[in-house]
């Protein structure tokens, strides 16, 4: 009786040490964001509670980031309602943004000083889409420009917005 009280115990102590806990999955957080178009206006991740996020990290110097506006100008204009779809853009200043938009004819939400949010998403290059969930949590990155980015766009979107 007590080699199998042993063994059962043994069992349940190294089944224990096989078990890793979860990690934890990335959140959106609250993010405080000044908006390039409209002089002190302040996007806040709060506001949108309980609808998906999409994030498109993008620079005004950035030709792959320019390839990618009608990708996301696209998902704004299907999923506008159902998503919160904005551009984060690594400028400091917003006049290169507001200029970068208009000469792309780009009306989604764009974003500027997004340095500090993508340093803790861990944002590498651009362009940069990060989707969250109703909830906030990370549910699908994308690096770089890609033809297709308009079509994954819109899958991952339908799926997060049902």
């Amino acid at each position: 009786m007590k080699k199998l009280c042993f063994t059962a115990v043994l069992a349940v102590l190294s089944a224990a040490c096989m078990f890793k806990p979860l990690p934890d999955v990335p959140t959106l957080g609250e993010v405080q964001l000044p908006v390039a178009a409209e002089k002190d206006t302040v996007w806040t991740s709060a506001e949108h509670q309980g609808k998906p996020v999409l994030i498109v990290f993008m620079g005004s110097w950035c030709p792959w980031c320019k390839k990618s506006m009608p990708a996301v100008q696209a998902a704004k204009e299907k999923f506008g309602d159902q998503a919160e779809i904005v551009a984060v853009f690594m400028d400091n200043k917003a006049d290169p943004v507001v200029k970068v938009a208009k000469e792309h004819d780009f009306t989604v939400t764009a974003l500027y000083d997004g340095g500090a949010i993508a340093q803790s998403l861990e944002v590498h290059g651009l362009p940069h889409a990060v989707l969250f969930d109703k909830k906030h949590r990370v549910v699908k990155h994308w690096e770089g420009f890609s033809p297709n980015l308009g079509d994954e766009f819109q899958t991952h979107l339908e799926n997060v917005t049902k």
